[in-house]
């Protein structure tokens, strides 16, 4: 597992209020790391999101459940872990089927899922098992299997400890822009509508439950 914490915003004092854990750049990344990881650096920086996390708290010595967790993965892999973090991004490459199937084969073998049936038209994706990985594009040597469109899986409120839970999906496909807003609107609720101390996954699950 090849991870890269990013650097963060500091206080004067050190105390870094937010993590972005993503996958290093390999051949499996579907999408610009180094692009979107600088996008949400940027949205943290702006809302200046560490000193209002820090005076949400109450406390210059906050413990590391209070720290923002963020996690981009490159493709479906998730080496990142994005679905255990308060926010996480998944690379999508939406595969779409076109002309020249040679029936070789190579895409039904490469797929992890086993997503793809070759019959004698061609290739078929089964959408219910497909995760949008990427592979059979990738393979595929006359283009009968392209990407049609890349971007981003979005889910949050993820966690671990005494009661953890997985992330819950936001959208299944959306662009940088939109992946990027979801994620200022999403700091926008924490720190507008949770409670001090309360963490993403458990405002959310108090929301959803209608509770004050």
């Amino acid at each position: 597992m090849n991870l890269r914490p990013e650097a963060q915003n500091n206080t004067g004092s050190g105390i870094q209020m937010y993590q972005i854990i993503r996958c290093r750049n390999c051949p499996n990344a579907v999408i610009d790391l180094d692009q979107i990881t600088a996008a949400c650096t940027e949205i943290f920086r702006s809302t200046d999101f560490t000193n209002k996390q820090l005076e949400r708290l109450g406390s210059t010595k906050p413990k590391q459940h209070h720290i923002f967790q963020v996690g981009i993965a490159g493709c479906p892999n998730s080496c990142s872990q994005p679905q255990i973090k308060d926010f996480g991004l998944q690379g999508q490459a939406v595969p779409v089927v076109g002309d020249g199937c040679t029936a070789c084969g190579l895409c039904v073998s490469a797929c992890p899922d086993q997503a793809i049936v070759l019959g004698e038209e061609g290739p078929c994706i089964v959408e219910s098992q497909c995760l949008n990985c990427g592979k059979c594009a990738k393979i595929c040597p006359t283009g009968a299997i392209y990407t049609g469109t890349t971007g981003y899986r979005v889910i949050r409120g993820g966690k671990l400890g005494r009661r953890p839970q997985l992330a819950r999906e936001v959208y299944s496909l959306t662009n940088q822009e939109g992946a990027v807003q979801c994620l200022r609107e999403t700091l926008d609720l924490l720190l507008w509508v949770g409670k001090p101390g309360e963490r993403l996954g458990a405002l959310l699950e108090r929301i959803e439950k209608g509770s004050s």
